[in-house]
């Protein structure tokens, strides 16, 4: 886990970014991910689909509270002005076309799910990332809860 953040850590480090030489024609490319909305109690499951020419590495974040992380530890990190912590990686699958998809499944989701979710992917020309929110809505409801 340790290895994984410092990897992280370099790669989102402006000093890092400065001296590397980045051809955005070959870094990976994430399809936009729509948001999602599941009932409480069933599995969500959060699609990241990346296109690259080399074998990407593909890792899936989590929004965390700032208060609950003041400071932050070694499982946060600062992604765009927002805290975030580390998942447990998923099983990436190789598709036609140079594609690489790494779903995020979340058993049993809780209002504790719901939130913002951030797929990070990397190859040795650079980085991309997209966002997308999962919304959890109660038995009862058919509404996202606020």
């Amino acid at each position: 886990m340790l290895v994984l953040l410092m990897m992280i850590s370099a790669f989102l480090s402006k000093e890092s970014c400065r001296a590397l030489v980045m051809t955005n024609v070959d870094k990976p490319e994430i399809k936009i991910i729509p948001d999602t909305m599941v009932t409480e109690g069933n599995t969500g499951t959060l699609q990241c689909h990346v296109t690259s020419k080399t074998r990407p590495f593909i890792q899936w974040f989590k929004k965390v509270d700032d208060t609950l992380y003041n400071p932050p530890t070694d499982l946060t990190f600062d992604l765009n002005g927002q805290l975030f912590t580390v998942l447990k990686p998923g099983q990436m699958e190789e598709g036609p076309g140079n594609v690489y998809s790494s779903p995020l499944v979340l058993e049993s989701v809780t209002e504790a799910d719901e939130g913002l979710y951030a797929c990070l992917a990397s190859n040795r020309f650079g980085m991309s990332q997209q966002f997308t929110n999962l919304y959890i809505t109660s038995v009862l409801s058919t509404t996202p809860t606020p």
